[in-house]
């Protein structure tokens, strides 16, 4: 009857503890129910019921993890993808302003029959 006591115990004080481990991070912790005057044969059943557990809670949290992770990359290659048309639209205005500009220029000269007269905007 104590070992299910002590067991249910264990179950308990886990699962408080990966609860909390979700939230906000990796928590580790020593576990107060696992001392150095717990049997050996007791420690294995703890130990493996603990590992079960951590495992089915890691790969949860491990899973929403990656669907977090992989939702933050397209966002962000989405933004990527705009700047890159924004940039490019940019490079468009200036080669069509630079060759409004150079139209201008060569207009001048031919007009002014040799002087050389630069028009600043």
């Amino acid at each position: 009857m104590q070992e299910q006591e002590q067991g249910s115990v264990l179950k308990k004080k886990s699962l408080e503890q990966l609860i909390e481990s979700s939230k906000g991070g990796i928590i580790i912790r020593e576990n107060p129910l696992f001392n150095n005057s717990t049997p050996a044969s007791n420690l294995l059943d703890k130990e493996s019921h603990l590992e079960v557990v951590s495992v089915m809670m890691a790969d949860m949290t491990t899973e929403a993890t990656m669907v977090e992770i992989e939702r933050k990359i397209n966002f962000l290659m989405k933004v990527v993808e705009e700047r890159d048309h924004e940039i490019a639209a940019l490079k468009d205005q200036m080669k069509a302003c630079e060759t409004a500009e150079s139209s201008k220029t060569s207009a001048i000269k031919t007009k002014d029959k040799g002087k050389v007269v630069l028009q600043e905007n």
